[in-house]
């Protein structure tokens, strides 16, 4: 067990350390943490709803069917019941959720609904096609809808449902910026087969701008499709080597802004067991500074000459991502050295 979950249950521990300690947890915990916090959880679950996370990650099965037995009744949550563990039934595998995370997951709210969303996409589809394409379908057209009923899209393999949200035809009204995330999720939910979608929707230059409005469900998006911050980077090189006219500001500004979430994402547990690994940081400084952080390779220095008129602030923008990515690499060597003294074989994502 390690010494965080001990505090956990025997210390009254500030907010910000209780919340350290849980993604200490979260990430680098195992079976016996797990068992410890379960009942701590079950004792009051209004105060400890935050131990969800790491109870599901490194419990059992039974251990979470414990939990549903606990806060389900009739095939819905409870009242007063934490819209994570809607999350932590589909991690575990609960195929009698299934309906009810589907009912929840096609709710117009931003709590219980993305919840539910990321629980069920553990659980196989199997006989819910024809009902998750009338529910997506009836959305297409529409500016506002249930926001991540369109994500069910992408968890059936759907391709050609999810590419109707995004037709520009004059005719079809494009999703709201609030209706995005569903869209880009269910593109990200293809896997490789959405990579040139995600792709075409970074550098349309008319709405809807993902990297803007969506942030965090494009860096899902960009990880479940294999296109990185690296990729971004080099495409913005190739573009402004193809042109002697002045680029736009936001193909810098895109990249920049994809660059720093998955900077502030990169501990984070994942929310899907598939989810693939982020990008090493220092890939993230190769793409920002250049492979060998020559003064004349960074995205900086092709700012400076290439954009007209005042650009300081963005070069500035830039610059700043560096003391947070170079802390990473140092973070990343010092456990890489930890784990050798101690034999320990935890891995960063469990």
């Amino acid at each position: 067990m390690l010494y965080a979950t001990r505090r956990l249950f025997t210390e009254t521990l500030h907010p910000l350390e209780r919340g350290a300690a849980v993604d200490l947890v979260s990430i680098r915990g195992g079976p016996a943490d797990a068992e410890a916090l379960l009942p701590v959880l079950l004792a009051d679950p209004a105060v400890n709803g935050d131990l969800i996370d790491p109870i599901a990650r490194h419990g059992d099965a039974a251990m979470v069917r414990r939990l549903y037995d606990r806060f389900v009744e009739g095939g819905r949550m409870v009242d007063g019941a934490d819209p994570r563990l809607l999350w932590a039934f589909g991690w575990a595998g609960l195929e009698e959720a299934r309906p009810m995370l589907f009912h929840y997951a096609c709710e117009p709210n931003w709590d219980s609904a993305p919840a539910a969303l990321d629980g069920l996409v553990h659980l196989p589809p199997d006989g819910l096609e024809a009902e998750v394409r009338a529910v997506v379908g009836a959305c297409v057209g529409r500016p506002l809808f249930a926001e991540y009923a369109p994500a069910l899209a992408g968890w059936i393999g759907d391709a050609e449902l999810l590419d109707r949200f995004l037709v520009e035809d004059g005719k079809t009204e494009l999703p709201s910026a609030d209706c995005l995330a569903g869209v880009i999720l269910g593109v990200g939910l293809l896997g490789p087969a959405g990579r040139q979608r995600l792709h075409d929707l970074f550098w349309a230059d008319h709405y809807p701008i993902i990297w803007g409005d969506q942030p965090a469900a494009t860096g899902r998006a960009m990880r479940m499709t294999g296109l990185g911050v690296a990729d971004l980077a080099a495409e913005l090189r190739t573009r402004i080597a193809a042109s002697d006219e002045a680029p736009p500001f936001w193909w810098f500004v895109l990249v920049r802004v994809m660059a720093e979430h998955q900077v502030a994402t990169y501990d984070a547990p994942p929310a899907w067991r598939f989810q693939p690994s982020p990008e090493t940081p220092l890939d993230l400084h190769r793409a920002l500074f250049g492979p060998n952080d020559g003064w004349d390779e960074g995205l900086a220095h092709h700012a400076r000459e290439r954009l007209e008129g005042e650009c300081d602030w963005l070069l500035h923008e830039i610059h700043q991502l560096r003391g947070p990515v170079q802390d990473l690499i140092w973070r990343d060597q010092l456990l890489a050295e930890l784990d050798s003294y101690s034999g320990s074989t935890t891995t960063a994502v469990p």
